[in-house]
Formats: structure tokens, sequence, C-alpha cells
């Protein structure tokens, strides 16, 4: 049949759809130590934009070529990322069973976007970085930016991302078909976020370099 055949669209897309289970299985693998998860999302981004932009990397191979490649630069600056995480929840967990549970409704707002906005920048860092060689400063500027600029997407984004764990508690009996279900379509649409808001960068960089040209 011509739908099994290996160049066939049909195989193709399930190429891909196994690819990208693979690339999450190993993220999540790769972030268990807790200090690696920097480096481990970096290489999940690394592979999987590469693949939604038909490059067909080999997954393994590209995953741990960025994880070794950037595992030294990202890690101090996910430590960071880890403690100031550690410092919002512990905060919520003030709101919600401890003595910040009295706070006024418009503080609660106020922790929720800050919240909301750090997660963004941290986030926004593994794709920069996988997809660009810049300095820490230049990538935590960076990362702030593009956060902010595209503060919708990152709405969607963040619903995308916490989505499918909230539908395996809910349930809980197909949770790992759900998990790799879910998690498979939700990599799939934010690399392609990700890749168009990075592409935007670069044409814009060339675009620059154009016009700086033609002034000299």
């Amino acid at each position: 049949m011509e739908l099994l055949r290996p160049d066939s669209e049909v195989m193709e897309f399930l190429g891909k759809v196994t690819d990208m289970i693979i690339i999450n299985l190993l993220c999540v693998l790769c972030s268990i130590p807790i200090i690696t998860i920097g480096a481990a999302f970096t290489a999940k981004y690394y592979t999987s934009m590469k693949l939604v932009r038909g490059e067909e990397p080999n997954v393994c191979k590209s995953y741990f070529k960025s994880f070794r490649e950037n595992f030294v630069q990202i890690t101090p600056v996910w430590f960071v990322e880890l403690i100031i995480a550690l410092v919002l929840i512990f905060d919520w967990y003030n709101v919600i069973y401890g003595l910040g549970a009295t706070m006024p409704f418009v503080l609660k707002v106020m922790l929720a976007v800050v919240s909301f906005i750090v997660w963004s920048v941290i986030y926004c860092m593994f794709p920069f970085m996988a997809r660009f060689q810049v300095s820490t400063k230049e990538l935590v500027k960076a990362s702030i930016l593009m956060a902010l600029l595209n503060f919708p997407r990152m709405v969607l984004i963040f619903i995308v991302t916490f989505l499918p764990y909230i539908i395996c508690l809910w349930y809980i009996k197909w949770g790992l078909g759900i998990w790799i279900l879910c998690t498979t379509v939700s990599l799939y649409y934010i690399s392609k976020e990700f890749n168009t808001q990075l592409e935007m960068l670069v044409n814009k960089g060339e675009g620059n370099e154009s016009e700086n040209t033609e002034a000299c």
C-alpha cells in the first residue's frame, strides 16, 4: 500500500509524531536531577524547532548535542531561576494556606501577574538559547523583551503547557496515554510559535544589516 511507503505523507507524519514523543521523554529523563532542567529544556526546543522547520534531525543525536553544548552556560542561569521560582511558590503557599490568606485581592492579582511574567521570561530563555549563541546578559535581556512583547502568545503557551497535566489529573486512569498525546501536540504548537517569533528576529536583524550596508 502506498500509505505505508516510508516516503508517504502518512509515514512522514507518524515519524514526526514519534520524534516529538521521544523528545518529550528525553526531556523528562534528563530533567530528573532538577539542576539539569535548563539544559534539558534547551535541548528539547533545539531539537523540536529544527523538526518543525523541516530539518528532520537525528532526534537523539541532536538532543544530546545541544544538551552538552549549552549545559555550562544555561545551568547557572537555571539555578538562579529555580531560586526565584521557589520564592514565588513559597509566596503562593502562604497566600493559599498561610498568613497571606487574608491578603487583599488586588495584591493577589499583582502576585499572579508577577508570577506569570517571571514564568514567561524563564520559558523564553530555553528556545532563545537553543536558536542563538549569545552571552548570558544578552540572553536575559532578549528573554524579557520576548516575553513582554508577546504577552498574549505567552498566555496561550502557558495554557497549552499546563493543560495536559490538568487533563491527566482529571482522567488519571488514562493519564500516561493522555500525557503522551497532549504533550506531543503542545510541543509541536509551542515549537511552531517560537520558530515564528525567532524567525522574525532573524529577518529583522538581516534587514538592519542591509540598511547599514546601504548607509555605508
